[in-house]
């Protein structure tokens, strides 16, 4: 399989593409310049310009949009704002426009748990609830991106997967940090997105059928996530913190 990897000076893209890279072709993609790692090809481009993104997705099978912003943009204030809304509702529908017309088969989105930070400690959230996002840019623009891709993937033959991930961290480095029941190990991560690639749903004719949202994060003592529909997808986390974690906390 041919793959694009968005975001890739991130710390996700580089996860997942040392996951993927051992059996699949990759390409990432980023708007600064990164050093790939062997065999693997890499596009300096922008989501926000369609002739770089057109380039970007010729021959490729499945897109994994990462939706990390490049770290090239203002640290913060209101062209921060700007630019992380920009990215995540033209960036995206730029992304999408050109891997629909270039034959992609499937798009996997990198969403956030953090929609759910408005929920009580004490509720099981599943995928059926509602999401809550924050309103700080980084998290509206995130959701408004995974609701970009949800629509392409209504009006086009396309699989369409989010994964809503959880606080991306490595296990080791979390000894005397407080538990979170969101952690998420960066490795476990990656390996969600290789379960993703086996879905294909892209002739299945109702839309609803097309798209699919996961929630993945560890498989912690005390869950506030529950993982029974990533499980399904063949999730099975590898780094679960163990030690207890307390919601309250």
């Amino acid at each position: 399989m041919h793959i694009l990897i968005t975001g890739a000076a991130g710390r996700l893209a580089q996860a997942v593409a040392d996951e993927l890279g051992r059996d699949h072709r990759v390409r990432l993609m980023d708007r600064v310049p990164i050093q790939p790692a062997d065999k693997m090809d890499f596009f300096q481009g922008d989501l926000l310009d369609p002739r770089d993104v057109w380039q970007a997705v010729r021959g490729i099978d499945t897109v994994i949009h990462t939706a990390t912003p490049p770290p090239d943009l203002p640290a913060s204030g209101l062209a921060r704002d700007q630019a992380l809304l920009d990215l995540g509702t033209r960036g995206t529908h730029v992304l999408l426009s050109a891997a629909v017309q270039a034959g992609v088969r499937r798009c996997i989105y990198a969403g956030t748990l953090r929609l759910f930070d408005a929920y009580p400690d004490d509720v099981y959230i599943t995928e059926n609830y509602k999401p809550l996002p924050p309103l700080d840019m980084e998290s509206m623009s995130n959701y408004l991106g995974e609701l970009g891709c949800r629509e392409f993937t209504y009006a086009h033959p396309l699989t369409g997967t989010s994964l809503r991930l959880g606080t991306l961290v490595l296990e080791e480095k979390t000894e005397g940090l407080a538990p979170d029941p969101s952690w998420l190990d960066r490795r476990d991560a990656a390996r969600a997105f290789r379960c993703a690639l086996h879905r294909d749903a892209g002739e299945q004719m109702v839309a609803a059928q097309r798209w699919q949202v996961y929630h993945v994060c560890a498989a912690v003592s005390n869950p506030r996530f529950l993982l029974h529909a990533a499980r399904q997808l063949g999730y099975a986390p590898e780094h679960n913190f163990q030690r207890p974690l307390s919601r309250a906390s």
